[in-house]
């Protein structure tokens, strides 16, 4: 526009409406993703109290925004400010599944641990098998409850449908990627974790004889 068009003395050109909101929003998302992301990582470090867990909870994460990415593809969405408060919001979400996640794998492995069950790489296997198989019930509760709850948003078409469906879309399709994902994955990964702590003596197996 400025090379075809020469304004007059006393006359500015500014850019308004839909491009005003948009860059606008994107100032305020370039503070507002990185906060959210070190405040994650800070609240989970102080719930799982090691690094290793809070990367494992961070896995995902990924999961979790390409489910979103999906779903906006599906339904033919752009990026806006409600879409991405629904994406901000799946990140804390998803990392709330990780932590049943991991949690869980946590107590079946110090459970055998205790017990002088964990000689070998089958009894780590054994130990997640078992975490994961525990975890499922409140795996699934935790993302029917939110799922179910904002699935009808999608299809409402009353005052404001077209705000509430780009905010809970992101949440709806990054939670059902997420649940699929993180209970196939991060076990695996929880798995190769402790076979390498075996391996390289990070932990000894109690005796049943030795446990308080």
């Amino acid at each position: 526009v400025s090379e075809q068009f020469t304004l007059p003395p006393g006359y500015r050109l500014q850019w308004t409406g839909q491009y005003e909101f948009m860059a606008e929003m994107e100032a305020r998302m370039r503070v507002a993703i990185p906060l959210t992301l070190v405040l994650i990582v800070a609240l989970l470090y102080l719930s799982m109290r090691g690094w290793a867990q809070t990367l494992l909870v961070l896995l995902s994460l990924p999961f979790a925004l390409a489910g979103s990415l999906w779903l906006l593809a599906l339904l033919d969405y752009n990026l806006s400010t409600a879409t991405w408060v629904g994406l901000i919001a799946v990140g804390g979400v998803a990392a709330q599944t990780g932590i049943v996640v991991v949690v869980y794998l946590d107590q079946a492995f110090q459970a055998r641990l205790s017990e002088g069950r964990l000689r070998n790489v089958a009894d780590v296997d054994a130990a997640v098998v078992e975490g994961t198989a525990k975890c499922l019930r409140p795996m699934l509760m935790t993302v029917a409850t939110t799922v179910l709850g904002l699935m009808p948003l999608l299809w409402e078409s009353g005052v404001g449908a077209d705000l509430s469906a780009r905010t809970a879309a992101p949440v709806v399709g990054g939670l059902w990627a997420c649940m699929f994902l993180t209970l196939l994955v991060l076990p695996a990964v929880y798995a190769i974790w402790r076979h390498w702590q075996l391996r390289t003596g990070r932990f000894s197996a109690a005796t049943p004889e030795s446990t308080p």
